[in-house]
Order: structure tokens, then sequence, then C-alpha cells
């Protein structure tokens, strides 16, 4: 069974791997909780993103952004002049994939 770091970290990198082929460059901040972990996505010509990667297993609930989560994405988002975008990522127990990463832009 995953650890809960070993689960963000995986979708961490499929969340990262999916920008990269979209020509974002990357860079991960800490983890906030278990769970959770922000990308800093910045591409030439484009706006760039803070995206808050959610992830779960597919043995479990999918969890929710709570509205102190949202408002703390939005407000970093703004301070780095950044859209605000949620990556919901589901992962089996081997921390593979599984189906496609959920994409929701924030709003606040």
């Amino acid at each position: 069974m995953l650890t809960p770091d070993e689960i963000i970290e995986h979708a961490e990198r499929y969340v990262e791997e999916w920008l990269t082929a979209q020509g974002y460059r990357c860079h991960a901040t800490s983890a906030q909780r278990h769970g959770l972990r922000d990308v800093e996505a910045h591409a030439e010509g484009a706006t760039s993103m803070l995206v808050h990667v959610l992830s779960h297993l597919s043995s479990g609930a999918v969890p929710e952004l709570s509205l102190l989560e949202k408002d703390r994405v939005c407000s970093r988002a703004l301070m780095l002049e950044a859209d605000p975008w949620l990556a919901v990522v589901c992962l089996d127990g081997r921390g593979e994939l599984v189906g496609e990463i959920q994409w929701s832009q924030l709003s606040s």
C-alpha cells in the first residue's frame, strides 16, 4: 500500500508530465498536507498556472477541495500572476494513473 507521501509524489509526476507535454516548465512547492501539493507551471507566450494537485486512490472516495484551500490557491495564484487550476488525480494501489487527470479552473 502506498503512503500518503508516495501517493502525492506519483500524482505530481503525472501532472508535471502532462504540463511538460503541453510546453510548460514546472516547479512543485512543498507538500501542504497529505495528498495535496501545488505545481507552478510556466510557458513562453502562455499564462502561467498554479495547479493544486489533489490525489486519491481509486479504492477511496474523491476528496473535496475545501473553501479555505480554494481561497488559498486563488490568493497565491493572484500573487504569482497565474491562473489557479485544480488537478484531481486518481491512482491505483501501485501508483498507476486511473483514467485521466480531471482539470478545472478555480475562481475566487
